[in-house]
């Protein structure tokens, strides 16, 4: 337990719910979350999209006030923005009128002239700008942008630093360069930066910074398991330790988020479900039709083990796991443990034309309540026509867990490969797929008028 003098951020039965549609409908996203960050821990959170990561990490900055509970600051209820904390967001939230130097000193206007440079010096130095510092932000690729938010929070010399997936805007070797260079100023007794929270969806980026791990469950989010990572700093990534630990979150992912269900395909029986004693109806995860193909096409005869397909993707484990719920929910792939098996129905459909795919998906799409959702709410309009707004209306209320936008776009992706709907996006209007019909019309035999029967 840790020693209650050193504790920076404290989380007691914290939860939050966001408005949604109308604003008379509340979504639960966090739920009764009790969490601890003190001096010189290093927490990862990891989890499946939509388990409130992002909100969780946002609240211990004091940027979102949650809807119940008590958020602490060194043993003071939080109001407000958070003094001692400082955070790097994943969309860079950079001033484009201000040049880099000005971005990274506005946190630091308050210190002297001299103090001030000495620390920009040095932040810029942290993340390879130093020769940018009176560039603006369109002049920097992405990457460098990213770098400048990075810097921009170093400068403050933050108890706490806090980082929302700070690497996914990144190219793969400015990435590793940050994380390595973030990784040494963790483990640097004589650097102020000791204490970190992150959201990351990598496994491996989560044991190679954190001495604690999150794991966080969806639907609404909340906290799994805490993992403890005992390794000393700096880590190998090729060491057998390190390898063990991510073998062991690996297997742990896998049993939480690729349960093996029997029944309605439907239907799937998360941790929290379990907890409750409730199975509740899920939709499609957010990948789309290609990523699910490409999967089969690189799954083969041959049953492969889950990471294996992740490092073969070249995709973070997490997101390879979503690809793989969304092949399961169409019964094309089975997960015995942490194997990933072709079922009967995923060889048919590797084997057929894509008329005859695109069937097969249709097929099993219809088999799933959102779609069962989708069709009927069509059929029930007076001329068989959806407006957008009144299903991103329905999906808030049928799947209140779900971001409506995101599930939106997923239904419409799977939907029109399958030639199962259509969408009009000058009238942002969806109805059901009519080429089938205009098809069989042309190709049935007209009936003759000829009473007599002969031909004229």
């Amino acid at each position: 337990m840790a020693d209650p003098t050193s504790v920076l951020i404290e989380l007691r039965h914290v939860s939050h719910e966001y408005a949604a549609g109308s604003g008379q409908e509340r979504t639960l996203v966090l739920d009764d979350i009790n969490l601890t960050v003190s001096e010189n821990d290093v927490i990862a959170l990891l989890g499946p999209s939509g388990c409130g990561k992002s909100t969780l990490i946002r609240i211990m900055a004091g940027l979102v006030t949650p809807t119940r509970g008590e958020v602490f600051w060194r043993g003071e209820p939080l109001c407000g923005v958070s003094p001692g904390v400082a955070m790097v967001f994943q969309n860079f939230a950079l001033f484009p009128w201000l040049t880099v130097r000005q971005n990274v000193l506005l946190s630091v206007g308050h210190l002297p002239p001299e103090e001030q440079q000495a620390r920009l010096e040095k932040a810029l130095a942290t993340v390879g700008l130093g020769a940018y510092e009176h560039s603006h932000p369109r002049e920097l690729s992405g990457g460098m942008k990213q770098r400048v938010g990075i810097a921009r929070a170093l400068i403050a010399e933050p108890a706490v630093l806090c980082m929302d997936e700070p690497f996914s805007a990144l190219d793969v070797l400015t990435a590793e360069t940050l994380r390595n260079e973030i990784g040494r100023l963790i483990a640097d007794s004589n650097h102020p930066l000791r204490t970190m929270v992150m959201v990351t969806h990598s496994v491996v980026e989560a044991v190679f910074f954190a001495t604690r791990i999150v794991v966080l469950a969806a639907h609404p989010g909340c906290v799994e398991a805490v993992l403890p990572v005992a390794l000393p700093y700096p880590r190998d990534t090729e060491a057998p330790e390190f390898r063990a630990i991510v073998a062991n979150l690996h297997a742990r992912l896998t049993r939480s988020h690729l349960p093996d269900v029997a029944g309605d395909p439907s239907k799937v029986v998360t941790k929290v479900d379990e907890k409750r004693r409730h199975i509740a109806p899920v939709s499609l995860p957010y990948v789309t039709p290609g990523e699910v193909l490409g999967l089969l096409s690189l799954l083969g005869e041959n049953d492969r083990d889950v990471f294996e397909l992740a490092e073969r993707l070249g995709k973070e484990f997490v997101a390879v796991v979503s690809v793989l719920k969304a092949a399961e929910l169409l019964g094309l792939v089975e997960t015995p443990g942490q194997d990933v098996r072709m079922t009967a129905l995923g060889r048919v459909l590797t084997g057929a034309t894509t008329p005859d795919q695109r069937r097969l998906i249709r097929e099993q799409l219809l088999k799933l309540k959102i779609f069962e959702l989708l069709t009927r709410l069509i059929r029930v309009q007076e001329n068989q026509v959806l407006a957008e707004e009144d299903l991103l209306h329905e999906l808030q209320i049928a799947l209140p867990h779900e971001k409506p936008r995101p599930l939106f776009r997923t239904l419409l992706s799977w939907g029109r490969y399958a030639e199962l709907i259509s969408y009009d996006q000058r009238k942002r209007s969806i109805k059901l797929y009519e080429g089938r019909r205009r098809a069989a019309a042309i190709a049935a035999p007209v009936p003759s008028d000829n009473k007599g029967g002969a031909n004229p």
